[in-house]
């Protein structure tokens, strides 16, 4: 099948041709070299999972519309029957008539986010318009990239950087992630107050350009989980060079994925009807794993920590019962990786997923400062076992497979019945931006290991960046080509 689309935007690297970024790359060259790669006598691990096999399941994929530029998601809607809603990186969300789709339709804006987006508005940068969640009751909340601005401090500002070994005096963040709420103004046909009546619940300040994460679902207890990555650059560490030429800053002694106490590399988890947290705009549920104690400075948010960029992640939508209301949920995230391994988790609440000091279940060491090519020096050197501190995930592959991981859904759809059950999700390009996207299976048991095999007899001719799932839960792969526009394809026998 040859379709158009292909691009990768916030997931791995950083974003440098953006791009580029998702795979995590650091910078052609570096302001400080201090020291060889392997100087901590660690050696690399140069094949560290086994090639991913076809299928014996093999898919189809169904046009269903192109009149998107980068879609990341699509959701629904409660009360919004036949109906799924595309989250364009560019800026809308657009509203979808699943029963009239075809390779022209053309979709309807609900939402128009792009004048508070900073960057350039293109689907070659990994900020934007990067994650939506509709609450039960019908309100929306977003999450989008948002201009710096030193007048205002961020509910979440940067914690000081230690002393280090490159000058940081000056540096500022590169924009803000910002968490707002919208009320419909009307539900025939489903629209939204605008901007300057939205609320924001609260802000984040990122660093780099990168690793912006972006996801938020509502799980099964009602509660809203949000995915942030690690602050951006390349191996969650300061005084890299960065896409800008400039210093990385902003990654502490430890990097974030190892710091409890701001929301950079970690998924939180907030009551939208609450009023508990610091700012008064959003609750804090009483059963969050930090909510009573913080033994070492914990954010009483974080649900789980230690990920790289968590680009998308969602629920099983059998996890949606009577049975599971109020307790914690277990979201099946997709952690892009750095240089080797790229990984699917099941996330509890309290969970540490390894990142910086590991990459899927390997040790990974972030080297030093020097680079190879366009990717950092960072590798891993060691396989692991789960630790009291450490959670294993539940399927991994590595870059002979792929660049950036895409996370999916378990398919519980009746469109391809051998394949329910299963975790769909996939990979952006098998080489970085040559418009090989992947679609992947894993079984959707939430402990692992589980083998992850291939769904289509080869590459896609398309950049595949996100997943959608309607109301009949079945699942659409989003694309993209740079130079052409995005693309909606359902996944079908």
């Amino acid at each position: 099948m040859s379709i158009v689309p292909t691009r990768k935007v916030g997931f791995h690297r950083s974003p440098i041709s953006p791009l580029l970024a998702l795979v995590a790359v650091a910078a052609a060259t570096s302001a400080v070299a201090l020291a060889p790669a392997r100087a901590s006598g660690n050696e690399p691990i140069g094949d560290p999972l086994p090639d991913i096999p076809r299928s014996a399941i093999q898919v189809g994929l169904k046009m269903v519309t192109s009149d998107v530029t980068a879609p990341l998601a699509g959701i629904t809607a409660p009360g919004q029957s036949r109906k799924m809603y595309l989250v364009d990186q560019v800026g809308q969300l657009k509203e979808l008539n699943i029963d009239a789709a075809g390779p022209v339709a053309r979709l309807r804006t609900v939402l128009d986010v792009s004048a508070v987006l900073v960057g350039p508005l293109a689907p070659d940068d990994e900020r934007g318009f990067l994650g939506a969640a509709f609450a039960p009751d019908g309100r929306l909340f977003t999450y989008t990239s948002e201009a710096f601005n030193p007048a205002v401090p961020a509910t979440f500002p940067l914690p000081a950087d230690p002393p280090g070994p490159c000058d940081l005096s000056g540096v500022v963040p590169d924009h803000r992630n910002v968490i707002r709420e919208w009320e419909p103004a009307s539900t025939r046909p489903l629209t939204f107050e605008p901007l300057a009546a939205s609320r924001v619940l609260f802000t984040v300040d990122q660093p780099q350009a990168n690793h912006n994460a972006g996801d938020m679902k509502f799980g099964p207890d009602g509660k809203l989980y949000i995915a942030f990555g690690d602050g951006g650059g390349a191996d969650d560490q300061n005084c890299q060079t960065n896409f800008d030429d400039q210093p990385m800053f902003g990654h502490g002694a430890r990097g974030n994925g190892q710091n409890p106490t701001n929301p950079l590399g970690d998924v939180l988890r907030i009551d939208v009807n609450g009023t508990n947290s610091a700012n008064g705009r959003y609750g804090i549920p009483a059963d969050n794993p930090f909510a009573a104690s913080q033994p070492a400075g914990q954010l009483r948010e974080l649900f789980a920590m230690g990920f790289r960029n968590p680009f998308r992640f969602s629920f099983d939508a059998n996890d949606f019962t009577a049975a599971n209301a109020g307790r914690p949920g277990q979201p099946w995230v997709a952690d892009v990786g750095q240089n080797d391994v790229e990984e699917v988790n099941v996330v509890t609440s309290g969970g540490n997923y390894g990142w910086r000091v590991r990459e899927g279940a390997f040790r990974f060491d972030p080297s030093r400062f020097q680079l190879k090519g366009s990717r950092s020096d960072g590798f891993v050197f060691a396989r692991t076992t789960t630790s009291p501190t450490f959670t294993d995930p539940v399927a991994q592959y590595d870059h002979d497979d792929g660049t950036a991981i895409i996370g999916g859904y378990v398919y519980r759809g009746s469109s391809v019945p051998a394949l329910r059950g299963q975790y769909v999700f996939g990979d952006t390009s098998r080489r970085l931006n040559n418009a090989h996207g992947r679609l992947f299976a894993t079984s959707g048991a939430k402990t692992g290991p589980h083998r992850v095999v291939e769904l289509r007899e080869g590459p896609l001719d398309v950049q595949l960046i996100g997943f959608g799932q309607d109301e009949d839960r079945e699942l659409y792969a989003l694309v993209f080509e740079p130079g052409a526009s995005g693309q909606v394809l359902r996944i079908t026998r």
